[in-house]
Order: structure tokens, then sequence, then C-alpha cells
């Protein structure tokens, strides 16, 4: 009896950092969610869109009336799309509420599609700050996000739920890479300062690292975690539960920085 409580160990370890991963990521949405509400939603109401450069000098151009809608499309949808996206991976509304799955997860895909497509654009017609490289990892997240929809659309459709929940979970992490950069880029300022960042021009060995921890590293760990579920290896199992640890105590100290440094001072000036 013993004995298999000890196997179990670094199977139940794995599977408590996934839920510590997850749940300090809701924390983390949820005050995305709450800036992009009080941030651009308030201000479209309030003082229209052009209220938006006070939150990001390029989000409002004047004389560009499809670029501010694809402004308005990327930023006003995320705040559906990742209320909707998270609660696509809650097990019990998926057992329980079929139905709701089936539909939230067909207006997720729909939001997701459209916010990358958005996102796309904006980064090709008006550009962003960053190296070209940096930018063409965030153009590499949209395709991803596209990508991903259509790969799992199509597993859903032929009841294929294996592969279907392999490809929703990696639409749902490109969808949250924007979410990540913020929190690893200000978890490394609160750490680090400016090391390997040049802050006149946003680009840097730094900026480059994260952004590939934040597109491209979150699906090697999807397949890093789906390999350690398989497997009895004791030493993979407790290696992917203190990655998932490491990468939530990120999103706690990055959290903070982007609140206190960005998102309250944005709202509230």
């Amino acid at each position: 009896m013993l004995i298999h409580r000890i196997k179990k160990t670094p199977n139940q370890l794995l599977s408590i950092s996934k839920k510590m991963w997850f749940a300090c990521l809701l924390i983390a949405q949820g005050c995305f969610v709450t800036y992009l509400i009080l941030g651009y939603g308030l201000t479209s109401v309030t003082t229209g869109l052009s209220g938006w450069s006070l939150l990001n000098k390029t989000a409002y151009i004047a004389n560009d009336p499809t670029g501010n809608l694809m402004y308005a499309a990327h930023v006003l949808l995320a705040i559906v799309m990742i209320i909707g996206g998270s609660l696509q991976l809650i097990p019990t509304l998926r057992v329980k509420y079929t139905k709701f799955h089936r539909y939230n997860g067909r207006l997720f895909v729909l939001l997701a599609c459209t916010i990358s497509l958005a996102g796309i654009y904006l980064m090709v017609v008006r550009g962003s700050v960053g190296s070209p490289l940096t930018q063409g990892l965030t153009i590499f997240g949209g395709c991803v996000v596209i990508l991903s929809s259509i790969f799992a659309v199509r597993a859903a459709k032929t009841r294929n739920i294996k592969h279907h929940q392999i490809w929703a979970i990696r639409l749902y992490l490109a969808a949250n890479g924007v979410l990540f950069f913020r929190l690893i880029i200000f978890a490394w300022f609160l750490i680090f300062g400016t090391l390997g960042i040049d802050t006149a021009t946003f680009t840097g060995p730094t900026v480059l690292a994260v952004s590939i921890c934040s597109y491209v590293l979150p699906l090697g760990i999807a397949e890093l975690i789906r390999y350690a579920e398989k497997t009895t290896n004791t030493i993979i199992l407790i290696t992917t539960a203190s990655i998932m640890v490491l990468i939530s105590l990120i999103f706690l100290v990055g959290l903070s920085g982007v609140v206190l440094a960005n998102w309250y001072p944005a709202i509230v000036g």
C-alpha cells in the first residue's frame, strides 16, 4: 500500500502543479479583463475611441477607420474570448454542460481567429515596437491560433475527441500568448530590471527570449505534459511538475508588476 502511494505521488504532483498554473492564469486573466473593460471599454463609452491613445499611443490613429476598427475588435472581443476560453478547460462544465461547451467553443474559435487576424493586420500595417523577429513571433502566435482552430474544429466534427483536445489546448495557449508576454516581461523587470532590454526601442536579447517563452515555449511544454501524463518515469514527472510551479510563480510576480506599473495607473490616471 505504501509503495503504491509512493508511485502515485509524482503523478499527483503533476496534477497539482497543473491546477496551480491554471489558477494563477485565471487570476491574471481576471485582472487583464478588468483592465480591458475599465480601460478600453469604459473609455469607448465616455470619450470615444480617441481616448484609447492615453492607454496605447498606436491604439487610435485619425483618418484610419479600418485600423481603428481592427484595434477595437482586437481589444474588445478579447474580453469575451478570455472568459469563454478558460471555461472550456473546466472539466465539470465539459461533462455536465456539453451543449454549452460546444457552443461556447464555437464562439471561442470565432473570436480567437477574428482577434488574431485583426492583430496580424495591425502588426503588418501599423507596425509595433520591437525588432522584426519579435514581431514575427507575435504573428506566429496568431497563425498558430488560426491553424489550431481549423484542426480543433475538424477533429470535433469527426468525433476525434483526443485530437480535438490536443489542438484545443494549442489554440488556448496561442490565444493567451499576448498575456503570457506581459506577465513574463514584467516578472523580468521586477527581478532583473532592464537587463538585456533597450527600453527606447524595446529590443534586445531579453525581449526576444521572452517572445519565444510566450509564443513558442508553451506549445513545447504542453507536449511535455502530454508525454509526462503517459510515462511512469519519476524524474520526468517531477521535472514537469517543477516547471509548472516555476511558471506559476513567474506569472504571479509578473502580474504584480504589470498591475502596479501599467494596468492600474492606466485606469485611474
